[in-house]
């Protein structure tokens, strides 16, 4: 079944969230009221036509095709605030609201997205959206972006931990580990000061998930040596309760709320 098919027919059951892997950083979300939440989806070509950077896995759906309650983004770059697809879906969505940084305000201006449909996210602080509770940290992207931030978000007491593009600072992440995230999903590109897969496996170690799932790797050659294949050996040798995993571009999974 096409990813196109598969977030609108998926039932989720009552203390549970599906999640897919759109590729890159991007991921999709779906809720038990059928509520769709969509972080950093890039879904075009448009690095490759704005910066020259050619996109190596291909999007699993297009922009046209992806219904969308929130879109939430964790910084200006175009491989996250994706120039090409945001408009697209706000046009086609014009229920969806939009979540980020202050440093993403051009790019959504620009999108034509209203300052009605927007709500601008600081660092530490938590925002009821809705369709999921968003708490923020600020992630070090160095001088790449100054507003980075990285999210968990809250499904119900399902608690999903992105880390955005960031260095290993654990420091900064420390209040989102403390909420115990039941899944964590870090960059391990390694380059423009990102964590690499050791670095990656390391959080993961740090936060008590049950799963951990990596992306941002293998889109553009310029980009970084994010080895997935690493990043499991990491994981099993520094945190081998937790069930590390990949996900094809498309492939999705389902997590259930955690016991007590």
């Amino acid at each position: 079944m096409s990813l196109q098919q598969d977030i609108p027919t998926v039932t989720v059951p009552s203390n549970s969230v599906h999640l897919w892997w759109l590729g890159q950083a991007g991921f999709a979300f779906k809720t038990p009221s059928r509520q769709v939440v969509l972080v950093d989806p890039y879904l075009s070509d448009a690095v490759e036509r704005l910066h020259g950077f050619k996109r190596l896995s291909l999007s699993p759906i297009r922009a046209e095709d992806l219904r969308a309650d929130l879109v939430l983004l964790t910084h200006e770059h175009t491989d996250h605030l994706d120039p090409d697809a945001i408009p697209i879906l706000a046009r086609n969505h014009p229920r969806c609201r939009f979540a980020a940084p202050v440093g993403c305000d051009e790019g959504l201006t620009r999108a034509g997205i209203s300052p009605e449909r927007r709500t601008t996210l600081s660092p530490n602080r938590s925002y009821d959206l809705g369709a999921a509770v968003v708490h923020t940290a600020p992630a070090d992207h160095g001088e790449y972006s100054t507003t980075a931030l990285a999210l968990l978000l809250d499904f119900d007491g399902i608690r999903v931990l992105l880390t955005g593009d960031t260095s290993p600072r654990p420091d900064l992440f420390a209040p989102l580990l403390a909420q115990r995230p039941d899944v964590v999903l870090p960059c391990i590109n390694g380059g423009f000061g990102n964590l690499n897969p050791r670095q990656a496996a390391q959080l993961v170690r740090q936060s008590d998930a049950r799963y951990a799932v990596p992306c941002h790797f293998w889109m553009f050659a310029e980009q970084g040596n994010g080895d997935p294949g690493s990043f499991l050996q990491a994981c099993e040798e520094l945190c081998p309760a937790v069930r590390a995993l990949l996900l094809a571009p498309g492939e999705g999974m389902s997590v259930s709320r955690r016991e007590k």
